[in-house]
């Protein structure tokens, strides 16, 4: 009996031990434990149920020791490896191809094994991803790219082999994008310099060409049909370049007027012109916005110089006194303001003119010939005969535009 005490007491003391390592794992229901801990030590026996607890946290622990004892041999299984073989990374496949070997020279278990493996790719991954974010965080720092301050933080935290935030992870794929930007465009500048010393190079040896031609043709000698071929090429690529840049300065110009009349869209005009300076090729929807609004432009053109010929016709018949000075200067008024003129003025307008054009005609020094005459008095007889739709038009198109003159 006193041999079945001491039995129960050594099984109770190791129940406690084994609920202490429990708590110590931090495994299990706190406060049951705490239970089971209190009954054991004034010597109650265990209902079955807290017995069957604790066999499933006694397989629990196995199975988390177990593991942390997987990941250590793992771990530990690679820095051999590396020193062995004097590398510092290995790829998957020649760690499987190790483990394999390992598991014919020491018959370890497959189920083993296998955990081992992921253990290890794992650890691999690891390390790569920290060495190539430690890798970035210096050449962000090299081309001073994000908060210096922030980065060492970020650093010392992979050193110590913490996990990052969500925030600092967000922030160095920022930064990374940032630098991939920065790079790619060092890229492109330094290529297209390369480029363009070489074409500068290139050009220089078809100057010394070119010089050497003039220097023939200057002498009086015949060139080869070589370079007469060579020379007609020249020719025709320099003409096309200089027909482009003549194409761009003139719609830099058109462009420039359009804006001084207040017509199209200025943020747009400045997109393209920032195009043409850079000489890229401006988009072809652009292209067609530019050419109505630069016909818009041509067809107020048109009829501001019709009025502007008319109402400088009245000045000239009131300054030479054919006609009512007053009535004419009503007329110039209206004009001026873009308003209908009466069927009667025109009329009263169209026969001074007429006396206008024959006086100017009789004091020409030589007679000119009736088709001349004829088409003055047939340019003079069709404007004064639309002058209303001329107006009409041209204050329509200055109210839509805010046209202020031109």
């Amino acid at each position: 009996m006193t041999e079945n005490l001491l039995h129960d007491n050594k099984e109770k003391q190791s129940q406690i031990h084994f609920v202490l390592q429990l708590e110590e794992a931090r495994l299990g229901d706190q406060k049951r434990l705490e239970s089971i801990k209190k009954t054991l030590s004034i010597g109650q026996e265990l209902p079955e149920i807290d017995k069957q607890y604790l066999e499933e946290q006694s397989a629990q622990m196995e199975k988390a020791f177990g593991h942390e004892l997987m990941t250590k041999w793992a771990l530990d299984f690679v820095q051999k490896l590396q020193e062995k073989e004097k590398k510092k990374r290995f790829t998957l496949d020649e760690i499987k191809d190790s483990l394999e070997r390992e598991k014919n020279k020491y018959k370890i278990d497959q189920k083993f094994l296998k955990h081992a493996s992921t253990q290890l790719q794992q650890a691999v991954e690891h390390e790569r991803e920290t060495k190539g974010t430690l890798d970035l965080i210096t050449e962000l720092k090299e081309t001073k790219i994000g908060d210096n301050e922030r980065l060492q933080n970020i650093t010392k935290l992979l050193k110590s082999g913490q996990n990052l935030e969500e925030g600092d992870k967000q922030y160095i794929k920022e930064k990374s994008r940032h630098l991939k930007q920065v790079v790619d465009c060092k890229t492109k500048v330094a290529k297209t310099k390369d480029a363009i010393k070489k074409l500068q190079e290139n050009e220089m040896r078809h100057a010394n060409k070119l010089e050497g031609i003039k220097q023939s043709v200057e002498n009086g000698k015949l060139i080869s049909e070589r370079e007469q071929n060579y020379l007609n090429a020249r020719y025709e690529r320099f003409q096309s370049a200089l027909d482009q840049q003549n194409k761009i300065e003139w719609t830099m110009q058109t462009i420039q007027k359009l804006e001084q009349s207040r017509i199209g869209d200025s943020a747009k005009f400045d997109k393209i012109k920032e195009l043409l300076e850079d000489e890229i090729p401006v988009p072809e929807n652009d292209t067609i916005y530019l050419k109505e609004e630069y016909k818009l432009l041509q067809q107020i053109q048109k009829h501001k110089k019709k009025i502007d010929w008319v109402s400088n016709m009245i000045t000239e018949l009131q300054e030479i006194e054919i006609g009512n000075k007053e009535r004419l200067a009503v007329i110039k008024k209206l004009l001026e303001e873009r308003r209908p003129i009466p069927e009667t003025e025109i009329n009263y307008l169209t026969q001074k003119c007429r006396l206008l054009m024959m006086t100017k005609n009789s004091e020409k020094e030589y007679e000119t010939t009736n088709n001349e005459n004829n088409s003055e008095e047939s340019d003079y007889n069709f404007i004064l005969s639309e002058l209303n739709t001329i107006i009409t038009e041209l204050e329509k198109l200055e109210q839509k535009f805010q046209v202020s003159g031109l």
